[in-house]
Order: structure tokens, then sequence, then C-alpha cells
């Protein structure tokens, strides 16, 4: 039984490592960043009504509606609105790499602001993680201011993952994770409607083709329904440990995939930041309790 959820886990990590140059295809047909976003969710959205509307929903307590609705908004809306405009002007690889940061700056918050405990290899992934991206952010200075841009906007996606990962804690041990889930797409899609009005106007110049139909079904069906849902059964029955060390491939998934399917080029630079970034997201994870945070 074992075996069948870490599979889950296994497939899961594949369709989010996918994911990044599917959105490239869709923004290259003339989708705007946040009308991806809110597609997906919708469908997504839909899709998990239909598995759990017989289930029985605790209602949220009031005193957690402002958390649900940061959930939604830093989680789903802001964070791919940033991951999705930044794929416009930067790389798959760039765009997957920084991305893959987020537990070693999850770390460096907690430590701040929560006191969590720094164990030595925290500390040598730390500069690790900081070296591969400055590493990464030299490279595109010394190329292209654009591509610099984009990589700043996926470190504003970090940063409402970041949010969104603190803000989880808060109501994770209320409800079950299909109840949060559910209500954070519902959310994230609401967030989502005001920003569709500025983009109207841009709608006109969508194509519409096969390739975009199968993508946008791709990303709403297969990496965010089946996604969370497949990882939620995986992270319940095989633990943080194991799903925490398959988040690692991502990255590598996501980099494969742009340089078959989008002719990108992967660089000596880009190959030692990549180290620096993985090791240091391996090394950031451990926590005091020799599992991950």
């Amino acid at each position: 039984m074992k075996f069948r959820y870490l599979f889950l886990a296994f497939i899961t990590v594949i369709f989010w490592g996918i994911s990044l140059p599917v959105t490239t295809v869709l923004l290259q047909n003339g989708f705007t960043p946040n009308l991806i976003t809110f597609l997906r969710f919708l469908i997504a959205t839909f899709l998990l009504y239909l598995v759990i509307r017989k289930r029985k929903m605790r209602s949220i307590a009031k005193e957690d509606r402002a958390h649900f609705y940061l959930l939604g908004l830093a989680g789903t809306t802001l964070f791919f609105f940033f991951e999705n405009t930044a794929l416009k002007f930067t790389t798959v690889s760039n765009t997957a790499l920084i991305t893959a940061t987020i537990p070693l700056f999850t770390l460096i918050v907690a430590a701040i602001f929560y006191q969590k405990k720094i164990l030595w290899q925290n500390l040598i992934g730390i500069p690790l993680g900081l070296a591969g991206t400055v590493l990464l952010f030299y490279k595109d200075l010394q190329a292209s201011s654009l591509h610099l841009k984009g990589d700043l906007l996926v470190v504003g996606s970090v940063t409402m993952w970041i949010l969104y990962s603190f803000t989880y804690r808060k109501v994770e041990g209320k409800y079950d994770s299909l109840t949060i889930i559910y209500r954070t797409f519902i959310y994230g899609c609401l967030f989502s409607l005001p920003l569709l009005i500025f983009e109207f106007n841009r709608f006109r110049s969508i194509n519409i083709n096969f390739s975009v139909l199968i993508s946008l079904l791709f990303l709403a069906v297969f990496c965010t329904f089946l996604g969370y849902y497949f990882w939620t059964l995986a992270f319940k029955n095989i633990g943080v440990k194991v799903t925490s060390n398959l988040i690692l491939l991502i990255p590598v998934v996501s980099i494969a995939a742009g340089v078959l399917f989008l002719k990108e080029i992967f660089t000596i630079p880009m190959l030692l930041a990549s180290g620096f970034i993985i090791c240091s997201v391996y090394l950031t994870s451990i926590s005091h309790r020799g599992g991950y945070f």
C-alpha cells in the first residue's frame, strides 16, 4: 500500500514539474497570467466539489475566516500571478530553481520571527542556497534586464508561498486537508475576478487551438485537482520526510521539460546554481526532530 502512495507523490511531482512549460505555452497563445490561474482553479474547484460534496465539511469558524481569505489570496491568486507573469520574462529553469528556494527562505523567516532552532545542516544549506540564488540573478543581470525582472517576480511568488505556509499552520489542526484546499481554491478564484477586469482588453488576442485546450486541462485536472488530491493522500500515508525529498525533483523535471519542449539552453552557471539550490533545499528542510518542518 505504501508503494501506491509513493507512486501518487512521484506522479504529482512530474505533473508540477511540467506545469511551468505548459503555462508558458498558454502565455505564448495570448492567455494572461491571471486568466490562466482563474480558469485552472475554477475547473479544479468544480472537480474537487464532485469528490467531496457528500462529505460533511466543518463550517469555517468566524475567527478563521481571515486565515482562509489569506490562504486563497496568497497561495493561489498572488502566487500564480507572480509566477505566471515571471514566465513572460524569464526561463522555466530560472523560475523552477528560484521557486525551489521556498524551504530555504521559510527557514530563515521561521528563525527570525518564530525562534526556530537552526541545526548545523541548516547552517550549511543557507549559504549554499543564497549562493545559488545570487548566481542566477548575476547571470541574468549580465545577460538581460528582462530576465532579471522575471526573476524578481518569482521572488514575489516565493514570498506569497511563505505567507501561505505560515497561515496554513494556523488552521491545519482544526480542519481536514481537503476542506482547506477546497476553500483555498474557492477564495483564490474569487480574488482573481477583480484582476480579470484589468486584463479584459487583452482577451481578444487569445489563440484557441487543440494544444491550448490540452494545456489548460492538464493544468486544471492533473496539476491542480489530481495534484493536490494525490499529494494530500501521499502526505497522510508516507509522511513529510519522503514527500519533502520528492519535492527536490520538481526543478529537475521543470528544467528537463524546458530544455526538451521549449528549447531552453542549460548553461554551466545554471548547473552550478541548480546543484547549490537543490543541496540547500535538502539541508534546510532538516528539522531538530530528525524529519522536516
